[in-house]
């Protein structure tokens, strides 16, 4: 290895306690040893930040009559956050899965879905063709899946027509078909009953945004005080619907509002917007941290 290669030695969690004392943070709850097993200290840091004088810059000393609670209240918010976010990422996936395949099926284009003609000829920057990309993402989901609705059409040697292949297509390959199908009238059918604009790629950008929104907390990633590297466009209608809902343009705020804009119109009502709005309403810091994320980089 490199001689100047400077490698931390790994601290039991009662040393960790140590170091968040000597730095000034009140231990205030009284399983904190079970807290930091359980949890990864690497994780919970991210949370520290807001409580810290100035972490940017290496002083990690935490300010005057900071304890456990003030960051350990947004980090079990932001659990409880995720799993309704997934609630609305999942009916908003199912939905697309389901109306893309029904209008290109209604189209005649049940069995191309693997084929290069139906795809449009777009580049990476490394010259590879997004196609191709997308050819090869959907053969190999459909050859390693043991889902009945596509072991039935193996065992008969027979192709998967769409509408069973999209049931086991993630979010992102779905995203990917809706931006480089060439059934422009099954993509414009699909996006405009979604309550999306008719223009392809914006559309598609926004149905990027959502995937990689249900990829975060998929992933369990920290919500709170979270700038987003992806961002949707919000149109019109949208911002119409929430015209109190306030936020910054890379704030989770700004997906939140397209996300419970899509869900409602496809539920046909507003419980599910309600519901995202009572939860950020229970904690001003923690709507804060969504909405007006601190810029700490």
């Amino acid at each position: 290895m490199g001689g100047g290669e400077v490698r931390k030695q790994a601290k039991s969690v009662f040393e960790m306690i140590e170091l968040l004392k000597q730095r000034g943070l009140t231990i205030d709850v009284p399983d904190m040893p079970g807290i930091l097993l359980d949890n990864n200290y690497y994780r919970l840091s991210a949370y520290f930040r807001p409580f810290q004088k100035d972490p940017a810059n290496g002083d990690n000393d935490f300010r005057p009559g900071a304890k456990v609670s003030d960051f350990l209240t947004p980090f079990m918010l932001d659990d409880q956050f995720r799993r309704l976010i997934l609630e609305g990422t999942s009916r908003l996936e199912l939905t697309l899965r389901a109306r893309l395949a029904y209008n290109l099926a209604l189209n005649g284009d049940a069995y191309n879905y693997d084929e290069p003609d139906s795809y449009r000829d777009i580049a990476y920057p490394n010259g590879m063709l997004k196609r191709d990309s997308l050819i090869s993402n959907i053969k190999g989901w459909v050859s390693r899946s043991h889902e009945v609705c596509i072991r039935h059409y193996r065992h008969q040697h027979e192709q998967p027509p769409v509408w069973a292949v999209v049931e086991v297509l993630p979010f992102d390959t779905l995203s990917k078909m809706l931006q480089l199908h060439l059934d422009m009238d099954a993509v414009a059918k699909t996006v405009l009953s979604l309550g999306l604009c008719k223009n392809r790629r914006r559309a598609s950008e926004i149905v990027h945004a959502m995937v990689y929104l249900r990829n975060l907390c998929s992933h369990h990633s920290r919500l709170w005080n979270r700038e987003m590297v992806i961002t949707p466009a919000v149109l019109k209608d949208m911002r119409a619907a929430f015209p109190e809902f306030a936020y910054e343009d890379k704030s989770v705020g700004n997906s939140l509002i397209v996300l419970m804009y899509l869900v409602d119109r496809i539920n046909g009502d507003r419980e599910y917007s309600h519901r995202i709005l009572d939860f950020l309403a229970q904690d001003d810091s923690y709507r804060h941290g969504i909405l007006h994320p601190l810029h700490w980089d």
